[in-house]
């Protein structure tokens, strides 16, 4: 875009529209080093172009790789990182299965949304004869609290799945039922049955104009904590504009936020932060 308005530029100063073709031919091989076999007046700054060009052509590297970087590194690897199990919780009589999660990108994140689907398998419907596919992906509703238009950096947070649209229920049996408005699936596990539920968590990157895409599973039954589990304590230490985070648990070891010496560094200043309360 740059060499095309630089090529408009010259022809219209220069008066030679019709080889403006050329210029953004010579201009755009010139940005990428290319030694340049064209030549302009010089009260019409062409030495000033030449050295515009030369700067331009030494930092486009450098911002494309960066460029590549970012894209291909920074928003391909999990900025999302959950909990490796869920848990039960009940509130006002109603179910729900709580999803922790935090964010481990130093980038800031903007309008941060959660959507969710169960997907079932069925043996009793492998073969296709049964007149009913095996396979199934339902739709949960989520509310408002899966939804963070400006979320926290490295502090956990938590938005609830309800268990009521589509029913969902784990009986004694170990079995997983499932009512929808057109039917009902009763899974057994034992039998190669499965039902998985599916986190796709998406945002915006501001910092570099670009959106990502993330995808959580969870088994149902298989991870969700028979327990509850441990609960987590965060603070903001105002005079260090930062939040401390005890009782890091459960998160997905492949993932872990920080290496084991900033593990190490951060639990040390905890202690010394709670001394210093005392």
């Amino acid at each position: 875009m740059l060499a095309l308005l630089l090529a408009f530029m010259i022809g219209w100063v220069v008066g030679d529209a019709r080889n403006t073709v050329t210029y953004f031919y010579h201009i755009y091989t010139e940005l990428f080093g290319k030694e340049p076999r064209w030549s302009l007046p010089d009260q019409f700054m062409y030495q000033n172009i030449r050295a515009f060009l030369a700067t331009l052509s030494l930092l486009s590297p450098s911002i494309f790789l960066g460029i590549i970087i970012y894209k291909f590194f920074v928003l391909s690897r999990d900025n999302i990182v959950f909990r490796s199990k869920t848990e039960w919780s009940a509130e006002e009589g109603e179910t729900f299965l709580d999803i922790h999660f935090y964010i481990a990108s130093s980038l800031r994140l903007y309008n941060l949304r959660f959507d969710c689907f169960l997907r079932t398998y069925e043996t009793a419907y492998e073969v296709e004869a049964s007149g009913r596919y095996p396979m199934n992906t339902i739709p949960v509703p989520l509310r408002a609290d899966s939804f963070y238009p400006l979320p926290y950096n490295y502090v956990p947070s938590r938005f609830r799945v309800p268990m009521s649209s589509p029913h969902i229920q784990v009986d004694s049996e170990g079995l997983v039922r499932i009512r929808t408005a057109e039917r009902e699936i009763v899974l057994n596990p034992a039998q190669g049955d499965f039902c998985e539920l599916y986190i796709i968590a998406r945002g915006h990157v501001p910092e570099l104009q670009a959106r990502f895409n993330e995808v959580k599973k969870y088994r149902i039954p298989e991870d969700i904590s028979a327990q509850p589990l441990p609960a987590m304590h965060t603070r903001f230490v105002r005079s260090q504009s930062k939040f401390f985070v005890e009782n890091w648990q459960d998160f997905e070891p492949q993932r872990k936020r920080r290496g084991f010496f900033k593990q190490w560094r951060s639990r040390a200043r905890n202690w010394l932060y709670t001394k210093q309360a005392k």
